[in-house]
């Protein structure tokens, strides 16, 4: 059985890091599993692309331009005649249906529209003109006239875009959250926070804040573009008065990095915060860590924030951020983001002394939850399996 995978590209965002680890699940476990292709719209190479082809992955460079559709609906229905897919599962949430249009008399019976990005983000973000508005909203339309599944990665991503099963009636309505395999988080606290200590010479007593995800594009915190809360985050460290708290901040930053160091240098931090930029060690900045700092104006659902309860670390997220990320509860609080600095920096100090070590993964909250890669597999063989027996028939024939 073969899934064709859409999205914008392999870099190291929530569904594509989710993807590169179900398709390590599938090698490692040696289970029978769809084998996954990827058709990447942006047509740009990224950060996992050679990783998925040596696992087996094809991936397809397929640029949606504009002045380009028509001669992406040529390819695709290229694709789709070429290989015979039990389903497509399409990550780029209302434009799914433009790519259903595209692929029209040719698509598998199984179509899934997965949503991942907060309503937030549609509402607020550069570039969010009235003619892209229209047309995601005739995307919408032809979602509902021609996807078979609609999954959020949270409820309230599918709350925000109203989608219930009232409104896509017949459809198949439901949460798919992203998932991991929990024994990556593994490990001791003592032992990375010294290799984290020693990397940025920093005092062992020191309390470590981790911040993880792309810088925002502005540095004022009132700009509804922002989305991470990269500047708020700062603030909140700017406000603790006590030099023995250092934050490492883990995502991409190219595009604003000489600005934001400038912006840390000007509160007088740049010994106290350090950019790292993309790092794909994330298991080891949570395990050293003493609490995770998760500032979110949105989010789909925050993985981020469920992969550090995997690793033993507080987290400490802004109530804008879906509840759902609770698994282990005695490891969550939630702030407003109306709340001062100050109130931050009580929660987050809280939350540092919180820290312990043991096996979170061996808890049967674990064991039963969505984020479990294990349950995720079988959810998906259960959407797919529509598919599976239509891909057959189509085989034989």
């Amino acid at each position: 059985m073969r899934i064709l995978h859409i999205i914008d590209t392999f870099g190291m965002g929530g569904a594509e890091t989710w993807l590169v680890r179900l398709v390590k699940y599938a090698e490692a476990s040696g289970e029978a599993f769809p084998k996954f292709d990827f058709l990447v719209t942006s047509g740009l190479e990224s950060i996992f692309d050679i990783e998925m082809k040596e696992m087996g992955c094809e991936i397809f460079y397929l640029p949606l331009k504009k002045g380009k559709a028509l001669e992406f609906a040529r390819e695709l229905r290229a694709l789709l005649k070429k290989n015979n897919y039990a389903a497509i599962h399409d990550h780029q949430d209302f434009i799914s249906g433009w790519h259903y249009l595209f692929a029209l008399g040719l698509m598998p019976n199984v179509r899934v529209t997965h949503v991942h990005n907060p309503h937030y983000q549609l509402r607020n973000n550069y570039g969010t003109t009235f003619a892209r508005r229209t047309k995601l909203y005739l995307g919408r339309q032809l979602v509902k006239v021609y996807g078979t599944h609609i999954t959020g990665t949270s409820g309230r991503i599918l709350e925000e875009y109203q989608i219930t099963k009232s409104s896509n009636a017949g459809q198949d309505i439901s949460v798919l959250n992203c998932a991991f395999a929990m024994e990556n988080f593994k490990g001791g606290h003592s032992e990375e926070k010294l290799k984290l200590c020693k990397e940025f010479n920093w005092p062992l007593d020191s309390t470590i804040v981790l911040f993880a995800g792309r810088l925002d594009y502005s540095l004022n915190v009132d700009d509804k573009n922002n989305h991470k809360n990269s500047a708020f985050a700062v603030n909140v460290i700017s406000a603790c008065k006590d030099s023995n708290v250092r934050m490492v901040m883990a995502g991409k930053n190219d595009f604003i990095i000489n600005e934001f160091k400038q912006f840390i240098d000007d509160l007088g931090l740049s010994s106290r915060v350090v950019l790292l930029g993309v790092r794909e060690d994330i298991s080891h900045l949570m395990l050293a860590a003493d609490v995770l700092l998760f500032p979110s104006r949105a989010e789909g659902m925050g993985m981020v924030a469920v992969e550090a309860q995997a690793a033993g670390l507080p987290v400490c997220a802004s109530s804008a951020v879906p509840d759902e990320i609770v698994v282990i509860k005695e490891l969550v609080e939630f702030v407003s983001l109306e709340k001062s600095y100050l109130e931050w920096v009580t929660v987050l100090n809280d939350l540092a002394r919180r820290r312990r070590d043991f096996d979170t993964t061996a808890d049967v909250r674990w064991q039963k939850s969505p984020f479990n890669i294990k349950v995720c597999w079988d959810r998906l063989k259960e959407i797919y399996s529509n598919g599976e027996v239509a891909s057959n028939i189509r085989k034989e024939e």
